[in-house]
């Protein structure tokens, strides 16, 4: 492969007009054409690999001469990659279209799943994909639910189904409900938590409990 600097020029020469600033990066034996963090075509041997959007497809399959990449070591998916030349491109009426279209998909792909992102548990401090699925076991099963119930009902939920109950099980709960790292829990808080789960717990009639020190 040649370096980027040697093919750099003609490739901005095509998107940077329609994209603004694009930015090349090697992937395996291709350069990536890349702008505002999406990755929009492919590049190789003089042809330019399109990423056709769902609304450009059709029209893109239809130009004469184009196919589907299919390179199994380019490591992606390529089924909506279409190979056109790029002089073609460069004199293709409806090339600045494709990209605008292209982006404009990718970019509310993405605000989409940021906005899913907000919804899910482990979007949360102290939250990971585990403690997401142990959560839908009691029917909590998106930011909102668990907000409703609060660290609290959550907890108990827990071990009323058969979870252990750990102090460090509750402090991430409180957390999660407080933005707040469990390493940022003082010490007197710890306690409070405690004594707090330990209440909600007898008023539930569950024997589990944590052992206070001077409290017993």
């Amino acid at each position: 492969m040649l370096p980027i600097h040697a093919v750099e020029q003609p490739i901005s020469a095509l998107f940077e007009p329609i994209t603004g600033k694009i930015r090349l990066k090697t992937h395996f034996s291709y350069y990536g054409i890349h702008t505002n963090g999406f990755m929009i075509a492919l590049y190789k041997n003089n042809t330019i690999f399109i990423r056709a959007s769902r609304q450009s497809k059709t029209e893109i399959q239809q130009l004469e001469g184009t196919y589907v990449l299919q390179d199994p070591e380019v490591g992606l998916n390529t089924k909506n990659f279409f190979a056109i030349p790029y002089h073609r491109a460069l004199n293709e009426s409806r090339f600045s279209h494709w990209v605008r279209s292209i982006l404009e998909e990718l970019s509310e792909q993405y605000k989409q799943e940021q906005e899913k992102r907000k919804t899910q548990i482990r979007s949360l401090t102290n939250m990971n994909f585990k403690m997401e699925r142990i959560l839908k076991k009691i029917n909590i099963n998106n930011v909102e639910q668990f907000q409703q119930n609060g660290y609290i009902n959550t907890f108990v939920k827990l071990v009323k189904q058969g979870s252990d109950g750990s102090d460090l099980m509750l402090f991430k709960l409180h957390g999660a409900i407080h933005q707040k790292s469990i390493y940022h829990i003082t010490p007197e808080e710890r306690i409070e938590l405690l004594r707090e789960a330990n209440k909600a717990m007898y008023d539930a009639g569950l024997r589990h409990k944590f052992y206070i020190p001077d409290e017993e």
